[in-house]
């Protein structure tokens, strides 16, 4: 069976990038490249003149990052995790408004 291919999207690279601020600049280049970009370790090793375990670690590094990074979302959301492009707020307005906003946030939820 072949290992889930491991992915991030930019906006969570750039994130996780923030938290990792000792990772130099060309080697947030070999890891963006990885997992935000989808090309094979083997090809971000030979187009950055490093070795596909070098790129390997790195990956390790940014995915480590990424889990602390949504460990700490679900810490501050109750324990939810708040996908991407979501917001959590607090909202103070009639309840007739309330019950329509949920019903449209479920048919949201339930199309992802």
């Amino acid at each position: 069976m072949p290992r889930p291919k491991r992915r991030m999207s930019a906006i969570e690279f750039d994130a996780i990038q923030v938290l990792l601020p000792g990772i130099s600049k060309k080697r947030c280049a070999v890891a963006r490249a990885a997992l935000v970009d989808g090309e094979t370790l083997a090809v971000v090793g030979s187009r950055f003149n490093c070795s596909r375990q070098a790129v390997n670690t790195l990956v390790n590094i940014f995915c480590d990052g990424l889990a602390r990074f949504h460990e700490a979302q679900r810490v501050m959301n109750d324990g939810e995790l708040v996908p991407p492009g979501w917001e959590r707020v607090a909202l103070i307005a009639p309840s007739h408004l309330i019950n329509k906003l949920r019903v449209e946030i479920n048919e949201l939820q339930n199309t992802n």
